[in-house]
């Protein structure tokens, strides 16, 4: 009886963990989460997600504005911001020699077609992008926008744009 009473003591001592080795594994597993948690929390590629499509939403935009109105249209893109502007129109002709582009696109809403990107977030090439009365990408510093880790493609014979 002995014999199975010490066997019995020493599978149950054998089957748990030490204090020790506890705090050793939450030690770890917090150095762990404070060093990687941040990475799987961050909200920065879905604020760069939103704002490549709000950019790419704006270009399009104001590719359809230039082909409905006959005037060009084109986005200004700075290092965090861009605004949507048109050549000024004259009754029903568009003022091919205005170089003000003072005329504001708007959006459904009735406000300027304008934003802001979130912090941390840059989009370049910076330049204007022109679109022209049939809708072809005709000044641009370039057909690729980068935002982050994102591509806004513009195809210039379409004006075709998609985000990638």
């Amino acid at each position: 009886m002995a014999h199975s009473s010490a066997s019995h003591a020493r599978t149950t001592r054998l089957a748990g963990f030490t204090l020790v080795e506890l705090v050793v594994v939450m030690t770890i597993a917090g150095v762990l989460a404070a060093t990687i948690g941040p990475k799987f929390f961050s909200q920065q590629a879905f604020s760069e997600r939103g704002y490549a499509d709000e950019l790419a939403a704006a270009l399009r935009l104001a590719q359809k504005a230039a082909v409905i109105t006959g005037c060009a249209a084109r986005v200004t893109v700075a290092a965090g911001s861009y605004t949507a502007t048109q050549q000024a129109a004259s009754g029903n002709t568009c003022l091919a020699s205005d170089n003000s582009w003072s005329t504001a696109l708007l959006t459904n809403d009735g406000t300027a077609l304008q934003g802001s990107a979130p912090a941390g977030t840059i989009a370049g090439p910076a330049g204007s992008y022109q679109f022209d009365a049939q809708g072809r990408l005709t000044s641009s510093p370039g057909t690729t926008i980068a935002v982050g880790a994102r591509s806004i493609v513009i195809d210039a014979g379409s004006g075709f744009v998609r985000v990638q």
